[in-house]
């Protein structure tokens, strides 16, 4: 049996995987507008068809912040899990980099 966190601790883990969340997808989001809107209008008039890939790595760009948000606020009290995720996530965006690009997000580009 594990004893109930102090309710001003509680509020204060929420309110920090809430900013996490919000700035992280934000900011990500930011940094993302410049290379989808050029690939985007390249596949708009050639054959590339790299919009459903394009869509799947952004989606999981986005995903990471949400993921981290997820494990600061131990939903579930499953933080391990969460952060299981992002990391699996950023491994597999490390791979796909080689055939994708970091596309201009600023915490994977090192």
């Amino acid at each position: 049996m594990t004893a109930e966190k102090p309710r001003l601790t509680r509020t204060i883990q929420f309110v920090l995987a809430w900013a996490v969340g919000v700035i992280g997808t934000i900011t990500t989001a930011i940094s993302l507008i410049p290379a989808v809107a050029v690939i985007a209008s390249v596949s708009g008039v050639s054959s590339l068809g790299f919009a459903a890939p394009l869509l799947v790595v952004s989606v999981m760009y986005l995903s990471v912040p949400i993921l981290i948000a997820l494990a600061i606020a131990n939903t579930g009290r499953r933080w391990w899990l969460w952060l299981t995720l992002a990391i699996a996530v950023i491994v597999l965006l490390l791979v796909a980099r080689f055939a994708v690009g970091s596309l201009g997000v600023y915490w994977i580009s090192f």
